[in-house]
């Protein structure tokens, strides 16, 4: 099994990249994990977040299509689960038979909706907005967490 994060940008907040690596690195003693920073383009000065997803949705497109899995988007529309519930999704999806777990986490101006539809799974990490960065960090925590919880061992209390 092989857990692939696609992330739109590279982390600038040194605090947030320490603390990612770090739950990286736990992650590995589950699946091999590879992250694969897209790199971020920028919009235009009269370019509308929304016609700048859709200019850029082409290339996010191709880069979630590379590999063949389940692919998992992350999303605010998507659905919102506890740690627990989180926890069981990922197992189902390990037992599921794929041999790659997909995960998509967008830049700042999120994604066309090209991707929704391309996505087998749509979650949210909350009803809240946070920056992306910050995205990326709950991401592997809330990653690492539920497989604490699959393997009962003591991080989820």
């Amino acid at each position: 099994m092989r857990l692939q994060l696609l992330l739109v940008g590279k982390t600038r907040n040194a605090a947030y990249h320490q603390e990612i690596v770090e739950y990286h690195r736990r992650l590995g003693r589950y699946f091999d994990c590879e992250v694969k920073e897209i790199r971020e383009e920028k919009p235009g000065r009269r370019e509308t977040p929304v016609a700048f997803c859709r200019r850029q949705g082409p290339k996010l497109l191709a880069e979630f299509n590379k590999s063949a899995g389940l692919k998992i988007l992350m999303d605010e529309r998507g659905r919102s689960m506890g740690s627990r519930d989180f926890a069981l999704f990922l197992q189902r999806a390990l037992q599921s038979g794929h041999q790659n777990l997909i995960f998509f986490c967008g830049g700042p101006f999120g994604y066309d909706s090209s991707l929704r539809d391309a996505a087998d799974h749509l979650i949210s990490l909350s009803p809240m907005t946070f920056p992306h960065e910050l995205a990326r960090l709950l991401l592997f925590e809330q990653l690492y967490r539920a497989m604490t919880i699959i393997n009962n061992e003591p991080y989820h209390y």
